[in-house]
């Protein structure tokens, strides 16, 4: 090289972030999970002998079948009924319900109102303060504990998430103008299936997720909106379809070198007759696995802003099977002024998560 040419430009490198100080996922669990034990009153009474006792249980269990969430016995101590349920006297009480008159003598002596827990434990934390009052009946969810003390990932799935969480940074700035993104995920490779963003129409309810939803249809040869922009065109005899990705989206993500070890695309639709899809969200990947995808069934979504109601019900409907958001919304619906996914009546649930900074 002659000494006076210039240099050779070498690559620069890509920004390196430690995502460990920029994010921490946060499960969102209903409140059932995290509320303080509440108490009510109860009336109890000590039996004078282990004698009287089998008698007893079993007249309360048939007749006055109360506290399935506590043991009924501590030591001599019998737990009767809520004392909120006695409109006048426990004796009167108790022959209302037909109670015998020698369990009746028994329950009637010694008697005490007690404290006591007034609904079962969720989490140990809860079960923890509960046998303080009196001893409980519990049944340890692991899934569920996982998700309390944030364990329920391993290193490699939370790297991940956290790199989802900054490619959304990254979108809405350099991409969409700071507006909201979205991109769904298939976590089983994992694979990038759709990348939606917010400005791409004026109208008001065409929402970013709206538009993620729609693009996961186009990867199964559905979609139902009008898109101005282009979306990427698959090659040939391809094992995966690209289809669901805009093509700005994607070129950008192609020329940046921290996102080369990224993977993209969907499984292609399968058909089959006779499929039933179930409701328990514990299922939903593998239904993904064994009947290929089917609306967002098993699939991650990953969100810049919470969702509004509308939004977070599309969510719902299409089957999602986990959430990930970075910023609360003023109108959103998993945790700023409502909790969509708790509530119970819904035919299927998904898991949600915040990315905390």
């Amino acid at each position: 090289m002659d000494a006076c040419s210039p240099p050779v430009a070498k690559r620069a490198k890509p920004v390196e972030y430690d995502l460990d100080d920029l994010f921490g996922i946060k499960a969102l669990l209903s409140d059932e999970y995290k509320q303080d034990i509440r108490l009510i009153k109860a009336h109890s009474c000590q039996l004078e002998s282990k004698q009287q006792l089998q008698a007893v249980i079993q007249e309360l269990a048939k007749k006055l079948p109360h506290f399935q969430h506590l043991k009924r016995v501590h030591d001599r101590n019998v737990l009767i009924c809520p004392t909120a349920d006695i409109e006048d006297t426990l004796e009167q009480h108790l022959k209302q319900h037909q109670i015998s008159d020698h369990v009746l003598e028994a329950l009637c002596r010694n008697v005490n109102v007690v404290e006591v827990p007034a609904s079962s434990a969720k989490l140990r934390v809860q079960y923890d303060q509960m046998i303080k009052y009196w001893p409980c009946k519990f049944h340890p969810d692991k899934y569920a504990e996982s998700l309390q003390n944030g364990s329920n990932f391993t290193t490699s799935q939370r790297l991940y998430h956290k790199r989802m969480a900054q490619l959304l940074r990254n979108l809405s700035r350099d991409l969409n103008k700071g507006q909201p993104v979205a991109i769904c995920v298939d976590p089983r490779q994992p694979s990038i299936v759709a990348i939606a963003g917010s400005n791409e129409s004026a109208n008001t309810h065409k929402h970013c997720v709206m538009w993620l939803v729609d693009y996961v249809a186009r990867s199964q040869q559905g979609g139902a909106w009008q898109s101005q922009l282009d979306f990427v065109e698959d090659e040939q005899n391809t094992t995966k379809t690209l289809s669901g990705l805009p093509q700005t989206y994607y070129d950008y993500l192609q020329g940046h070198e921290h996102c080369e070890d990224l993977q993209y695309g969907a499984e292609l639709p399968r058909r089959t007759n006779n499929v039933e899809f179930q409701d328990d969200q514990l299922t939903s990947a593998d239904n993904l696995s064994k009947y290929g995808p089917y609306l967002c069934t098993g699939y991650d979504i990953y969100l810049l802003r919470e969702p509004c109601l509308m939004c977070a019900m599309a969510l719902v409907h299409s089957r999602v099977k986990r959430i990930f958001f970075l910023e609360q919304s003023q109108n959103g619906a998993l945790v700023t002024s409502f909790q969509l996914h708790a509530v119970k009546e819904l035919n299927h649930h998904y898991e949600v998560f915040q990315f905390t900074t």
